[in-house]
């Protein structure tokens, strides 16, 4: 009786001892599915602060600011603009202070539209014939995509033709007309001051703490893993 008592002893201690084993597993993992769900939390939250970030720095670029050390930020920088664009900018200059509404195909408060072919020809007025080098409609979208002046544009069907319709947002014309001349008239002043240094810094590091978040994760999952 003595022995068969000794054996069932022996057999408890190795089960409570597999039982503490186990459950100091399941502890562990479960710390460690806390902790990716703690973090999985604050990457929602820097996520989120990203995204007010990037939005504030939209509405005060007007989503049209011209990436610095770009071609267009060197030309502008520098004065260096051609007769061309001169006169896209001047066209739409003139529109933007109300002028030249004849030739719009259509006129919000918020927005105005006008036909590739109608605006094209309104520029080419404006160009000596010395400066006229061929240039078509394909150069005029390249020129509005280069300073990020048109909103999108649209195939309309006018009086039985199919047409490429530029629209333009008002507000976002005249912020980066007034970037571009700023721009013209200090040239010791570059565009991308135009962004607050602040804003960007803290994006940035946002962005690292997202990076680092994600790491984190990634080793967690990898640890919870060989855990079985």
């Amino acid at each position: 009786m003595a022995e068969f008592l000794d054996k069932l002893k022996v057999r408890i201690d190795k089960s409570l001892e597999t039982v503490n084993v186990k459950s100091k597993e399941i502890i562990g993992r479960q710390k460690i599915r806390l902790h990716i769900s703690e973090l999985e939390a604050e990457r929602k939250m820097v996520l989120q602060d990203i995204g007010k970030l990037t939005y504030k720095q939209y509405q005060l670029t007007g989503g049209a600011q011209v990436p610095s050390g770009g071609r267009a930020a060197a030309d502008i920088a520098s004065g260096g603009l051609d007769k061309w664009e001169e006169s896209v900018l001047d066209v739409l200059g003139r529109i933007s202070d109300g002028q030249l509404g004849g030739i719009l195909f259509e006129d919000t408060p918020k927005q105005f539209k006008v036909t590739a072919k109608t605006l094209y020809e309104e520029v080419e007025k404006l160009i000596p014939d010395s400066e006229k080098k061929g240039q078509n409609l394909q150069w005029l979208g390249r020129v509005l995509g280069k300073f990020k002046l048109a909103a999108k544009k649209v195939s309309k069907r006018i009086d039985g033709e199919r047409e490429t319709v530029y629209v333009f947002d008002k507000q976002k014309t005249r912020s980066v007309l007034e970037s571009i001349r700023s721009g013209n008239q200090k040239d010791d002043k570059p565009l991308k001051e135009t962004r607050p240094a602040t804003d960007a810094d803290a994006l940035i590091a946002s962005c690292k703490k997202l990076a680092d978040i994600d790491s984190r994760i990634e080793k967690l999952k990898k640890q919870l893993k060989k855990t079985g």
